[in-house]
Formats: C-alpha cells, structure tokens, sequence
C-alpha cells in the first residue's frame, strides 16, 4: 500500500532544484541535527555519497571537528574548513 506523498510547495520545489547551490566537486553540507547521542551533520561527498558524519568522525584524510546549527567544521592537510548550508 502506497503512503499519500503530499505536494511539494513550489517555493521549496525552487530552493531545491536552484543551480549551482551545491559545490558537487567537493564536500557539500545537506543538513545538521541534533540526536540523543549529539550533533549530526549530512554531508554530499564528491563522489555523490551522502553521509551522516559527528564530530570526531574521518571523511578520507579529514576528521570531523565540530557540528553546529547549520554548519561543520572539518580538519585535513590544507586546514580547517568551515561547511554552511547554501542560501536560498
């Protein structure tokens, strides 16, 4: 039995589908939450992975520092980077 999918509004339908707001070459942030166990964040690797990522965890090279309320910080061989959510 199918659920009942509710019409996407167009105002969001627009913010989601806007192009260019993902930088698809690199590590893009989808979203933040916070879980019983702490902050979470999901990020859009380069190669279209998606992924669910907490402070301390390893992205390839890069460690995970800190996730905040629409951002996260990762750490690699080129620094501290700091991730926002894309504006709409």
């Amino acid at each position: 039995m199918k659920a009942d999918m509710a019409e996407t509004p167009e105002n969001v339908a627009k913010l989601a589908t806007k192009e260019s707001a993902l930088d698809l070459s690199g590590i893009a942030l989808l979203g933040t939450m916070v879980e019983a166990d702490g902050p979470k964040a999901l990020l859009r690797l380069s190669g279209g992975n998606v992924r669910k990522v907490a402070p301390g965890d390893r992205i390839g090279l890069a460690r995970v520092r800190a996730v905040g309320a629409g951002m996260v910080q990762i750490s690699g061989l080129a620094g501290t980077e700091t991730l926002t959510m894309p504006q709409g």
